[in-house]
């Protein structure tokens, strides 16, 4: 509104002006000085608006206006209506009071100034009446971003705290493997372990008197550390975590992470064959599958995005596609670059298509992976 203010005040300035020069019967020097200090007054009300003094200044225009304009130059009063309103806009907002206030002190103005008053009079009502209009539509646009804006940050916040509990969840899923680890293992070789030590013990107490003997009983603890030794092997295999299982946890936090950040949606699909891929493997895709991550939020303007893991008959096919823009020239960058050096160490192939959105394709030779791997 402080630009429509201004130009109000100007357009009622030029209109006094030219009253000025039609007039003969008053001092010129008189009539620019009555509008100079008028305008001094306004300019200082508009620098100090937001102080309280302010409505000391309004009050002085008011006062400069209603003396000089009875007495001296009449035309002053065309501000009498609008800095009137201002006066009366700071208890009471809206229209009417304004329209109230021009109706009321045209009375004031003399009859062969009266019809400029009543036409700057309707022109000042008119541009206040848009320019309320539109601050009322700017203070909801406004009141709609700033909704948007809290949307937006809860949606940032929950996004934040989905991660945080995969997380949290992938460590404390650790920290239970660890516990049943060793519980077993206390459970499966505490008693075997220690028997073997007193036996062994024994063994030596005896071995200069019965050789015999002493040879017997360490073929025994032999014997039963082989049986640990297996039990260990058979406990690690039992409750070691798959490495897909490790890894799809991994690739769905990265998934997770990278929707909070773009607000891409991302579906993840593959099925129980991901099993037999080997460690190394699943190091290279979960890398290629950032590096393409990374690449649509930065390129693609995509708003979704599929990640889908596929066996064939000699190749596993991992595929990574937006909806976004694509590319019909694609730049082999260091980010392609990277990934085919990646598949290359397992025999892969990266296939690259911008035609429709833009996908990412990784072929890996299969290979069965292997006890310890």
């Amino acid at each position: 509104m402080s630009f429509n203010i201004a130009f109000l005040e100007i357009m009622i300035s030029i209109w006094y002006l030219k009253d000025v020069v039609l007039n003969q019967e008053n001092s010129l020097f008189v009539m620019i000085f009555i509008l100079l200090v008028y305008l001094c007054l306004k300019v200082l009300y508009y620098i100090f608006k937001e102080k309280k003094f302010s409505i000391i200044i309004l009050m002085s225009s008011l006062i400069l206006i209603l003396s000089f304009g009875i007495s001296i130059y009449t035309p002053i009063l065309y501000f009498l209506g609008f800095t009137a309103f201002q006066f009366v806009n700071r208890y009471k907002k809206g229209l009417a009071p304004y329209t109230l206030s021009c109706l009321v002190l045209g009375v004031m103005v003399a009859p062969e100034y009266l019809e400029s008053y009543i036409l700057i009079s309707l022109f000042s009502i008119v541009l206040t009446l848009i320019s309320e209009n539109s601050n009322d539509n700017i203070l909801i646009l406004k009141q709609k971003l700033e909704d948007k804006h809290d949307v937006i940050e809860n949606l940032k916040l929950a996004s934040l705290n989905k991660t945080q509990y995969d997380l949290n969840l992938l460590h404390t899923s650790r920290l239970e493997e660890r516990n049943d680890i060793a519980q077993k293992l206390h459970d499966e070789l505490g008693h075997t372990l220690s028997g073997s030590a007193m036996q062994l013990e024994a063994a030596l107490m005896v071995l200069d008197k019965d050789a015999y003997k002493s040879k017997n009983m360490i073929e025994t603890v032999i014997s039963n550390l082989r049986e640990g030794t297996e039990a260990i092997r058979k406990i690690l295999k039992r409750i070691k975590p798959e490495t897909a299982s490790m890894t799809i946890q991994t690739l769905k936090v990265l998934i997770n992470d990278t929707e909070m950040k773009s607000g891409i949606k991302i579906n993840l699909i593959y099925d129980s064959e991901i099993a037999e891929l080997t460690y190394k493997t699943w190091q290279v895709i979960t890398e290629n599958i950032r590096e393409a991550l990374t690449n649509m939020m930065k390129y693609a303007d995509a708003t979704k995005c599929q990640v889908k893991f596929e066996r064939l008959n000699k190749y596993y096919k991992i595929t990574v596609k937006d909806n976004g823009n694509g590319a019909l020239i694609i730049k082999q960058n260091m980010g392609l670059l990277g990934m085919k050096e990646r598949l290359s160490e397992l025999r892969g192939q990266l296939i690259v298509d911008g035609s429709d959105g833009f996908s990412v394709i990784m072929l890996i030779p299969v290979e069965r992976k292997q006890d310890g791997n």
